[in-house]
């Protein structure tokens, strides 16, 4: 009771990142309080807009925000990023063994390539560590399905950035299991060299012995 005196007008609410796979929560009393905290939630340094879950609504108005009820759950959306409808996505389990239709598989990698591609806005450095599937999504996408997140000029150059990654990726893996075959051949011509070229012989080693034997005596006198 008297925690509430104290900080008088602060209500729950519940704030996601724009993939809305990361939740956080959040007590405010004001708007500029919920995207300061929200800020440091997701490890931001700038202020971020904050949109409705529901429908994308931006709340930019204090008045609006004063009327929003507890637990009211809300995107933050930063620089660079965009609020995407959230029927576009889909809960996919790693524990399911399969999608239920063609359309969802459908569905599903469309809401993962738009994922990848605002990561890639975000910070274009994370496309050298993906993996080749990702590389492979990005490389054969059409521009035209995701350019309203970032603009179809970036969209063009990561699909070109990713196809040549994918291309310098699978020749590297190439060259590894070439390099591997050698390898594994050397050895076995090796190992054939030694057991039947140069077999083990009693003369040459009683030979070696006595030579070592007089190299001892020699320095010892």
């Amino acid at each position: 009771m008297e925690h509430n005196e104290e900080e008088p007008g602060k209500r729950p609410y519940k704030i996601k990142d724009v993939t809305r796979q990361i939740k956080k929560a959040v007590v405010a009393s004001n708007l500029q309080e919920l995207q300061k905290k929200s800020s440091e939630k997701f490890g931001k340094t700038e202020m971020p807009q904050i949109h409705l879950d529901s429908d994308g609504t931006e709340i930019d108005d204090e008045d609006y925000f004063q009327t929003l009820e507890p637990n009211t759950e809300l995107i933050a959306v930063f620089s660079g990023e965009q609020w995407i409808d959230p029927t576009h996505y889909l809960t996919i389990s790693t524990h399911n063994s399969e999608i239920d239709s063609i359309d969802s598989a459908g569905n599903g990698e469309k809401v993962h390539l738009k994922k990848l591609v605002g990561q890639m806005k975000s910070n274009l450095c994370n496309i050298s560590i993906l993996s080749e599937p990702d590389l492979e999504l990005l490389s054969n996408m059409d521009p035209n399905e995701v350019a309203d997140i970032t603009g179809r000029d970036f969209v063009e150059q990561l699909k070109e950035t990713s196809g040549r990654l994918l291309n310098e990726k699978r020749d590297a893996y190439d060259a590894i299991e070439l390099l591997k075959l050698i390898g594994r051949y050397q050895s076995g011509v090796g190992n054939k060299t030694t057991s039947e070229f140069r077999p083990f012989s009693p003369s040459s080693s009683t030979c070696s012995l006595s030579t070592m034997s007089s190299f001892s005596s020699t320095n010892q006198q």
